[in-house]
């Protein structure tokens, strides 16, 4: 971040001529103050970039194939299949799901993915239901017969 800054001296803030820049924006590469910079990772932007950054990242992939994963899983416990597959796609999807919404919530993740993340959570959820559910079924027709 300051190496390129430091090699040019007498560089300035882009937004505020009097000050002396501390760093480059990643994207842009105007100069930047101290009171400019904003910090994602280690990487360096300024306040127009970053939002930008934000707006234009990509939903996860992994959230979207967790989702058609839910999805798979909650059909085949309805043909009543033992549910390892709704116990896998639920647990992952669920963690996966608070995971991704933390990241939106700290500016990491594009905004228009927490439905995405919403939705994943909310199947995992009926995932994981679903194979108590069974589970509770099968215990009661176990007992039953015996």
């Amino acid at each position: 971040m300051a190496g390129p800054v430091a090699s040019t001296p007498g560089a300035r803030c882009a937004r505020h001529p009097d000050v002396a820049a501390v760093a480059l924006c990643a994207r842009c590469g105007g100069f930047l103050c101290g009171a400019c910079t904003e910090v994602r990772g280690e990487t360096a932007y300024c306040e127009p970039c970053l939002q930008w950054r934000i707006r234009n990242t990509r939903p996860s992939r992994a959230a979207a194939v967790l989702l058609v994963a839910n999805l798979v899983a909650l059909g085949l416990l309805l043909r009543l299949l033992p549910p390892v597959a709704s116990l896998l796609a639920g647990g992952a999807g669920a963690l996966l799901a608070v995971r991704e919404s933390r990241r939106i919530t700290r500016g990491g993740g594009a905004p228009r993915s927490r439905l995405l993340a919403r939705v994943l959570l909310a199947l995992s959820a009926l995932n994981l239901l679903a194979v108590v559910l069974w589970l509770a079924l099968g215990a009661y027709l176990w007992f039953r017969v015996r």
